[in-house]
Order: C-alpha cells, then sequence, then structure tokens
C-alpha cells in the first residue's frame, strides 16, 4: 500500500503547466508543522496534481491556503552533471480539502 495523507499550507501559488496531448499539471509545495512537546519542526513537500485535479486546484488555491491531501508517494532517480545518481520523492495527489468541514476533491 502506498498511501500519503498530509496537511498544511501551501508555500507559493501552485503552477499549472499544459503538456502534450492536453495533459494538465498542477505542482505546489506545501508546509507541514509536526510538534515535538514544545518543539516544532516543518517539511516542505512537492506535490503534483494532473488532469481535471490540477485545474481544480489552480482555481482555487494559493499561496497560504490550507490543504488536507491524500495521494501516494513517487520516487525519481536520475544522474546529475557529475553522474551521481539522486533520488527525489513526491507526493502524487489523488483527493484534496480546503476545509475539513467539507468533502473531499476527488476526480
Amino acid at each position: 500500500m502506498n498511501k500519503i495523507c498530509l496537511s498544511g499550507n501551501l508555500t507559493s501559488d501552485p503552477i499549472l503547466t499544459e503538456h502534450e496531448n492536453d495533459v494538465t499539471r498542477c505542482t505546489m509545495f506545501v508546509a507541514n508543522n509536526v510538534y515535538f512537546g514544545d518543539s516544532k519542526t516543518t517539511g516542505f513537500y512537492r506535490v503534483t496534481a494532473w488532469g481535471k485535479l490540477a485545474k481544480i486546484v489552480s482555481e482555487k488555491c494559493k499561496t497560504g491556503t490550507k490543504v488536507f491531501i491524500t495521494g501516494r508517494l513517487e520516487q525519481y532517480r536520475y544522474e546529475d552533471e557529475n553522474g551521481k545518481t539522486i533520488y527525489d520523492n513526491s507526493i502524487v495527489m489523488e483527493q484534496f480539502d480546503l476545509d475539513s468541514h467539507k468533502s473531499l476533491v476527488e476526480v
């Protein structure tokens, strides 16, 4: 099973891009606070939405928007200019919610 649940705030406006064959992608970054007693750490996560969901997110979200996201984790592997293998992770959005009192948006 590969399932991610994340709540936090967008750190910038979502970036909507159109690709070949009418494929739409929306990329955003979400800040998530985790508390350990009196201390706090903040994680920053890249989230990608595709298709109709990408368009909805780009229309309804902006910097600072609080979101609850469910999706899956994807890992990318590539070589940098020095031939070193780089591993990177991203969350692929499957559903999102702008307000915990409303139902999740799913496409």
